[in-house]
């Protein structure tokens, strides 16, 4: 099927197997489980213990893949939206696709945090436009975080977790569809959440080991986040909302980035909308960067929410920092 729109055909999704409950995070601390929840939203979170980054990833593409009617050999490429893949390099694209047994396609990873997926989606949004070649392509987020987190750290223990997510998105007869992202980037808070341990600055050294072991985990400075997204994140949606011409009113539904419960309560909240115009998971599986969007637009689907000719602004911010607002009418396909 070829159209005018481009949109989700199929939908993936795959949560680390191994449970982290709000009391086993509140004992460590001497806390109460209330906190946790008040500050945050979360109320447990999951461990990939047993598995690999690019084994949750091909488990939520060949979701997606089901999902959608089609053959693994008719995508024409995989993105893979990571920073934390199995390996430096190669990429984990090229992993998933040894896997699906697949070769006439592109595959490439993005690193852009937890607004990956969004740029993910963008990027094959504009190829599917731009090349009549393409016919489909699988955006899939994961995020293996918990190698990276010091479970001593309170700034970072309540809230992450493993996860990968995945679309395959496509050409589609019908109006709307995936429409142009609207970005931001300010690099001035680019050290105020960070992984330094692997970069080249940082090599994975003995010496490293012995003098900055910090350097291997999450430093993530939680207060100056919340200052930089609170402002950022609602005026960029309000600037979308002004350039396509939708009204406050006539926006149905914002599905965003679970970073914090609390964070997307203030942010709708601030775009004039309420909560029952947004889904959302991170009180149920934590903070799944990457793969978080796409956990939400799969739960909105399964929920019934993307229902034909509803208008949706898909929102997120990742470390950088990054942030991304894409504009999307579900198409009537008859």
């Amino acid at each position: 099927m070829t159209g005018d729109a481009i949109d989700f055909i199929g939908f993936g999704k795959y949560v680390a197997k191994t449970v982290e409950t709000n009391a086993e995070v509140a004992a460590r601390f001497g806390i109460k489980e209330e906190e946790i929840v008040a500050k945050s939203g979360v109320e447990c979170r999951y461990i990939a213990r047993e598995e690999s980054a690019s084994e949750m990833a091909l488990a939520a593409v060949r979701e997606a893949i089901d999902d959608s009617g089609l053959d693994a050999s008719e995508l024409s490429a995989v993105i893979v939206c990571t920073y934390s893949g199995d390996y430096i390099y190669p990429n984990t694209a090229s992993a998933l696709c040894r896997d699906l047994n697949i070769s006439d396609c592109m595959a490439f990873d993005i690193q852009a945090n937890c607004a990956g997926f969004q740029i993910g989606v963008s990027t094959a949004r504009d190829m599917l436009r731009s090349n009549p070649d393409h016919r489909h392509i699988a955006v899939v987020g994961v995020a293996k975080q918990s190698p990276y987190l010091d479970p001593n750290d309170i700034n970072t223990a309540f809230f992450f977790s493993d996860a990968a997510s995945a679309v395959v998105m496509s050409r589609v007869e019908g109006e709307g569809g995936i429409l142009g992202t609207f970005y931001k980037t300010n690099g001035r808070n680019y050290e105020v959440m960070r992984l330094r341990g692997g970069g080249s600055s940082y090599p994975l050294t003995h010496e490293l080991l012995r003098t900055m072991p910090d350097a291997l985990t999450y430093d993530h400075a939680g207060i100056a986040v919340w200052k930089e997204v609170m402002v950022e994140m609602p005026a960029l949606v309000k600037k979308a909302q002004a350039a396509i011409g939708w009204k406050k009113g006539e926006v149905d539904l914002v599905l965003m980035h679970q970073a914090n419960l609390r964070l997307i309560e203030f942010i709708i909240a601030r775009v004039g909308l309420e909560m029952s115009n947004t889904v959302t998971n991170i009180q149920d599986i934590g903070n799944t960067a990457d793969a978080s969007l796409g956990t939400v637009i799969y739960d909105a689907q399964r929920q019934g929410r993307l229902v034909p000719g509803s208008k949706i602004m898909l929102a997120s911010v990742g470390a950088g920092f990054v942030y991304a607002v894409t504009p999307y009418i579900v198409p009537d396909r008859g």
